[in-house]
């Protein structure tokens, strides 16, 4: 069964790794409608009310059946926006922001 507060995604074994190790504390996933959808709160118009509010992220390495998982805490999900940005002006596009996830402690570990 699927938990609504866990969100899941794939790594590609060195950032896997390095998340493992301590020493990656925040992921990024680009500005795409894909990610939009799975990150963020929309309202009926299309519009980006807020980041939606995970307690964990549950990262698998690749697609084996038996691939090594990890459950880490999700502290936040942010929207970065290059420097030159004005919120108040400019349309956030694929161009000119990503999604930063930041991560906490390891909550545990599957086939590691």
């Amino acid at each position: 069964m699927k938990n609504p507060k866990q969100l899941y995604l794939v790594l590609k074994k060195q950032y896997f790794d390095e998340i493992l190790a301590g020493t990656k504390k925040e992921e990024y996933r680009g500005f795409t409608d894909h990610f939009i959808n799975r990150l963020c709160e929309v309202d009926e118009d299309g519009q980006i009310l807020d980041t939606k509010k995970y307690e964990t992220v549950k990262f698998q390495m690749g697609y084996n059946k038996d691939a090594p998982q990890m459950i880490v805490e999700c502290k936040q999900i942010l929207i970065d926006t290059d420097e030159d940005v004005d919120l108040d002006k400019d349309f956030l596009t694929s161009e000119n922001c990503n999604f930063t996830i930041v991560l906490g402690n390891i909550l545990e570990k599957i086939n590691c």
